[in-house]
């Protein structure tokens, strides 16, 4: 899997299912909602403070605990999604023209086209603004033509992939790419709405893209016949379709590793944002759709519309889970969110904000970070330490670190530093320290920093045991007396065998063999030694 770096998620600020606080900020209030006829010309590029973060989902804070869990988190997030959300129309000429120029800022590649290389606009290095900012409209205008990150391209090759270059479905063409089908639940052509809410309509490979076609999101069964979008463009190796190997039924794609939580997030925001699960918000329609995501089945026919008593349905659940714990956001992901949000619709993924959301709603909330949901601090990512448990024996020694999202220094403190001691209480973060074994015993490691004024703290348990035993670590004088012993045995039976009477020679043979039988016996721990059967030869 590509690598996706935890240090950049300060937008993924510290929040407390049980609380939310404001820290002494006024609650967020945004805008008034509308449908632009343009794009805003003057683009914010700073990231949202965590703090801001935090204040627009503070409608949370005055609910019960069980109103922010489960299915009821996922009611009560839509309409913080909801309000003053802006949106921008997918069918009409304008409507595509505009999701299009979004490309150029929210989907850009912001290594290869760098706001500084910005033509049509003036970029303001000390502010991190774009003013006077002229979109493209066509591939023959493509005033200000970024690179664009797209999904399903392999970007260990150059990119080659420009907001308004190649539309087409080949090689290095890109399409607006539906991650919710659009006909899985809301095929429709209004004006706006889910079908081009560009949370979920990503710049996507245009060939992959019409592979992908309508077909749930899953782990593809390789032992059984695929397809390998890779065979055909190199630049697309790791985008498959074939039968789920989840369910061993459905037809699925599953997407390059570097894509799959993103696709995961982005899903698990359709259903948060479109739902209805209140019941009495909003009339369904393509625009409202009401949509679940499921575990099992296959895509629908393409084209239907959701009801109150039908819904859209996306899958397959149990993957996209992993694929939210195993593809964390990574930069670029989580500046997208960010860019949305500041510059275009007004609303944010939460499930970027706050990965773990999703095991709140779908899946168990497990794992070492999450001991208790309503207490823990939401925010694993704020700081991330690098073992749960350590076991060891005495006398050795394990490195273990952490990270903090600020890269803000941490503490360490043990329970008992007579089990075990630490080579430094604090360190950078990132940086290793040691901990080595003293006696047995069980006692635990706090690790403690301060991100963004709030003190957030992880375990680690240490469990310390002795050094198995082994011949080798009993004393020499052991094996100077057995061996005496032995020797002494063997001669005594070599005289007495040599001078003795034939009946004699036979007893002594039977009380070597009883002895040696049981010895072997116990030494093995109740394990039979075979014997040899044949006898010597007078």
């Amino acid at each position: 899997m590509k690598y996706k770096p935890l240090i950049p998620i300060v937008a993924l600020s510290l929040i407390t299912m049980s609380s939310l606080p404001l820290i002494g900020k006024e609650e967020y209030k945004p805008v008034i909602a509308y449908t632009p006829s343009g794009l805003p010309t003057t683009i914010k590029l700073n990231d949202t403070e965590p703090g801001d973060i935090r204040n627009y989902y503070s409608n949370l804070n005055s609910l019960s605990d069980s109103e922010k869990t489960g299915t009821n988190l996922l009611k009560n997030l839509k309409p913080i999604l909801k309000n003053n959300q802006k949106f921008y129309a997918y069918d009409t000429s304008s409507g595509k023209t505009n999701i299009w120029r979004m490309y150029e800022i929210t989907d850009r590649d912001w290594e290869k086209s760098p706001a500084s290389s910005t033509v049509y606009g003036t970029y303001d290095a000390s502010t991190n603004t774009i003013t006077n900012y002229q979109y493209g409209s066509s591939n023959s205008d493509g005033k200000n033509n970024p690179y664009v990150h797209a999904l399903y391209i392999n970007r260990n090759v150059d990119n080659q992939t420009k907001a308004w270059g190649n539309h087409e479905q080949d090689e290095w063409g890109i399409n607006q790419e539906h991650i919710w089908a659009k006909s899985n639940g809301f095929e429709d052509e209004g004006a706006g709405g889910a079908r081009g809410d560009p949370m979920h309509l990503w710049a996507g490979n245009g060939n992959t893209n019409r592979e992908h076609n309508n077909e749930y999101f899953g782990y593809v069964d390789k032992t059984k016949s695929y397809k390998d979008m890779g065979s055909k463009y190199s630049n697309q190796s790791g985008n498959y379709v074939g039968t789920s190997l989840t369910n061993g039924t459905s037809k699925v794609f599953e997407p390059q590793d570097s894509d799959k939580g993103d696709i995961a997030r982005a899903v698990f925001y359709m259903v948060a944002r479109y739902n209805d699960l209140a019941g009495t918000e909003v009339a369904i329609s393509g625009d409202e759709p009401n949509l679940e995501l499921v575990d099992t089945g296959s895509a629908p026919n393409m084209g239907y519309q959701s009801s109150k008593s039908v819904t859209g349905k996306m899958g397959l659940l149990s993957d996209l889970l992993e694929w939210n714990r195993l593809d964390p956001p990574d930069e670029y992901e989580i500046h997208r969110n960010n860019l949305l949000f500041e510059n275009y619709t007004n609303n944010r993924n939460p499930f970027i904000d706050f990965p773990q959301w999703a095991d709140l709603i779908w899946g168990e909330y497990a794992g070492t970070h999450y001991a208790n949901p309503l207490t823990d601090s939401i925010n694993d990512n704020a700081l991330s330490v690098s073992v749960s448990t350590v076991s060891i024996v005495v006398g050795e020694s394990k490195k273990a670190s952490a990270i903090t999202a600020d890269l803000s220094n941490i503490t360490w403190a043990i329970s008992d530093s007579s089990i075990a001691e630490l080579s430094k209480t604090t360190s950078s973060s990132g940086e290793e320290i040691t901990i080595k074994a003293l006696k047995t015993g069980n006692c635990k490691i706090t690790v403690t920093a301060t991100v963004d004024s709030e003190l957030i703290t992880k375990e680690i348990k240490v469990n310390v045991t002795e050094k198995p035993k082994s011949l080798l670590d009993l004393p020499w004088y052991y094996f100077a007396i057995g061996g005496g012993v032995l020797l002494l045995i063997v001669i005594v039976i070599i005289i007495v065998y040599s001078k003795g009477s034939k009946k004699t020679k036979k007893t002594i043979k039977k009380a070597v063999k009883s002895v040696t039988k049981s010895s072997s016996s116990k030494s093995s721990s109740g394990k039979k030694k075979s014997s040899s059967s044949s006898k010597k030869k007078k």
